[in-house]
């Protein structure tokens, strides 16, 4: 075969894997949420002149080309595999650490979305000055874990963001809750406090976030739990992502009270779905890919939880996935607590807080999410 022939070969191939990608990705559907990355993928934005002229569009159209690009997970595995191949330290944001430790890489936060969050958070305070406000940040495993990253690998400084957020809270009227001192403590004595191959804190991890809110919350739980590994082989979402093999697999831990006197049946309402329950536990969800979802099931916009508790403390909790494996143990201070996903909901969150006569409200995100998502402004600002 010739050069010329090998070229015109190689050029039809090449149109003819642009064409199926590009027809593939005109007929399928989009993905709404990427299991692997356990994240929401980018939508259609929608053209309109006051998005070019703010300039979001352009950035929003790149997110939505990248997000669902035909193969995109193909992809993801193939980039990955390579660079474990090569001896990386870092693939699609994952860190290769030691201890058999995946982690996230830290966020640097955006200013101006920042800005317009605590602006947000502000007004909010502002406008609800009667009702008792606390924002827990929860670090991430790289912060915590420091320790653990590889020596030649440097992050950003999360505990200055972290820092510098917790001030702007305070100047807001908004009560901080800093965890960090009280999750290293823990790693310290042998605890372990975040999965090793998944982003989230462990159940008891929060459990020790949980004993260091408590005073700046006004509770005093003196439950005695006993934990429950529930799963042996756990594989989370860094796993899945970064393609790195290093990562032993986790157990799953559930806390109930050591004494049954002490359960409290709670009823839950999922609005969306339209559903009561009394299972804080979708056990069932064990068996998935994604067996964190044993903590609350799928994601859902605004649910209310209901309990015996004998006082007349309504909380409406604002927050990420992180709060799943936490909201348990608040049920054991509130009569009510209204749950509210600010990526999912769209409803107007003065009618809520008036409808069910919410007296204090809890903000609990990860550093990692809460930096580089502009949802929780959205609302506020909305």
């Amino acid at each position: 075969m010739n050069k010329r022939n090998y070229y015109v070969i190689a050029a039809t191939l090449f149109s003819l894997i642009l064409a199926v990608v590009f027809i593939g990705n005109l007929i399928m559907p989009d993905k709404s949420f990427s299991p692997q990355e356990n994240r929401i993928l980018q939508q259609w934005p929608g053209v309109s002149l006051s998005k070019f002229m703010q300039s979001r569009l352009e950035t929003k159209m790149e997110d939505y080309a990248n997000d669902q690009f035909m193969f995109r997970n193909g992809f993801i595995k193939v980039k990955s595999a390579y660079d474990t191949t090569l001896g990386a330290l870092e693939s699609n944001g994952v860190i290769r650490a030691k201890d058999h430790y995946l982690m996230e890489d830290i966020s640097t936060p955006d200013k101006k979305a920042m800005n317009s969050t605590i602006a947000g958070l502000k007004k909010f305070k502002q406008r609800y000055s009667k009702l008792h406000m606390y924002f827990l940040l929860a670090p991430n495993a790289a912060n915590i874990l420091s320790d653990k990253l590889p020596a030649t690998f440097r992050t950003a400084g999360q505990n200055a963001y972290m820092d510098s957020f917790f001030k702007d809270v305070k100047d807001c009227g908004i009560h901080p809750v800093d965890v960090r001192t009280a999750l290293k403590d823990a790693a310290k004595s042998g605890t372990q406090v975040y999965y090793r191959t998944d982003h989230h804190w462990t159940t008891d991890g929060a459990y020790a976030a949980y004993k260091a809110a408590e005073k700046t919350l006004g509770i005093h739980d003196s439950t005695k739990y006993k934990s429950y590994v529930v799963k042996n082989d756990f594989y989370g979402t860094l796993y899945s992502k970064s393609a790195f093999t290093n990562g032993l697999c986790d157990q799953i831990k559930l806390y109930m009270p050591a004494d049954k006197s002490d359960y409290i049946p709670s009823v839950m309402y999922y609005t969306d779905t339209k559903t009561k329950t009394t299972e804080f536990y979708e056990m069932k969800n064990l068996k998935k890919k994604d067996a964190y979802t044993v903590f609350g099931g799928s994601n859902h916009p605004i649910y209310t939880i209901k309990t015996p508790v004998k006082n007349s403390r309504r909380l409406l909790l604002v927050k990420d996935s992180y709060a799943n494996c936490f909201l348990p143990f608040l049920t054991r201070n509130y009569r009510e607590i209204v749950v509210v996903d600010p990526r999912y909901y769209f409803g107007d969150i003065k009618d809520t807080i008036s409808a069910e006569n919410i007296t204090d409200v809890m903000f609990l995100y990860n550093a990692n999410t809460f930096f580089t998502d502009t949802s929780l402004s959205m609302m506020l600002n909305d």
